[in-house]
């Protein structure tokens, strides 16, 4: 289509492809011009005018500036409160992956970008050398539901719970178990579930206890942790711990005290089961039979097979002609 006179030569003296832009929409702008109007003035596609006249309300002039006459790298330009973070997040855990940045910028600061935006970013971006940051470890903290709430903030930050482990120095498994706890419990899930009595005391296996186990075991060396356990509340006259305990204590014992480790027995090794028995006794009465075992069997032959004794049995009822 040919251009009109007035716009052809209004165009030649166009100095920038942003004014160009403007005079193709200005029509629209200024003078409510529809936009077939405007393509038959412009000879442009009414698709094309409809895009600029969009770009331009949500942007202003920078809307209307060539897109393909740019970098990606320039058309992609982030926040620097975005960019530090990333940067951040980099130094902090650097196995993390360019997905799960993108997830927790946009989590926390409401900015959306694909994983290709931020490979783009890091690559253009390298961290030289990895400086040891100061950051507090999961068993490191002073309390555990400090420690807990930070594992819950991470993941509702956009941290995989892969990631929250190793960043924590933890296990994926303890991570997911403080998860469940909170979408079951809410905040009272963080807190510690104490499941002994207050009166409980924190250690058990104090020296003088491991004392008092170490003589029962060097006087009863084939005592075990039952028998110990008795043993202690006879003399002591109150009741001793758990069995659970006594066995820890025993160990502890057997490794740095020198007690008498677990008895055992002198007996004579077990045959073989493969081994070819003999009946122990011949049976002269029927009744005998029904105390035979069926794992003894009867040689009939020297070249013939075995077979089971309960076919004597039943030789011996009847059930067999003879």
């Amino acid at each position: 289509m040919p251009l009109p006179e007035d716009f052809h030569q209004l165009a030649l003296r166009f100095t920038d492809p942003v004014q160009y832009s403007y005079e193709v929409i200005r029509g629209i702008m200024l003078a409510d011009e529809t936009i077939t109007a405007r393509s038959e003035a412009t000879g442009l596609d009414r698709a094309t005018i409809s895009k600029k006249a969009q770009r331009f309300l949500e942007r202003g002039m920078l809307g209307l500036q060539d897109r393909r006459s740019t970098t990606s790298a320039e058309r992609h330009q982030l926040p620097n409160v975005v960019t530090g973070y990333i940067l951040y997040l980099k130094q902090l855990y650097p196995p993390i992956h360019y997905r799960e940045i993108a997830h927790i910028i946009h989590r926390k600061y409401g900015y959306k970008a694909n994983h290709h935006t931020i490979k783009r970013f890091l690559d253009n971006h390298p961290i030289p050398v990895q400086l040891p940051l100061s950051l507090t470890l999961f068993h490191q903290f002073e309390g555990a539901y400090r420690a807990r709430w930070t594992v819950v903030r991470m993941y509702y930050e956009g941290w995989h719970q892969r990631s929250i482990a190793g960043c924590l120095k933890l296990s994926r498994k303890h991570v997911a178990h403080i998860l469940q706890a909170f979408t079951r419990d809410g905040f009272a899930g963080l807190e510690d579930q104490r499941t002994r009595p207050a009166t409980h005391p924190e250690n058990q296996l104090t020296l003088p206890f491991l004392k008092e186990v170490l003589a029962v075991q060097q006087e009863y060396p084939r005592a075990g942790q039952f028998r110990v356990r008795g043993i202690l509340a006879q003399r002591t006259g109150k009741e001793p711990p758990s069995e659970s305990t006594i066995t820890r204590a025993m160990a502890l014992n057997r490794r740095h005290h020198g007690a008498p480790g677990p008895w055992v027995t002198n007996k004579p090794p077990v045959a073989d089961d493969d081994e070819v028995k003999s009946l122990p006794y011949q049976p002269t009465h029927c009744h005998r039979y029904w105390f035979i075992d069926v794992r003894y069997i009867v040689r009939i032959d020297e070249d013939a097979h075995w077979t089971y004794s309960i076919c004597v049995i039943m030789w011996n009822l009847g059930k067999l002609p003879s």
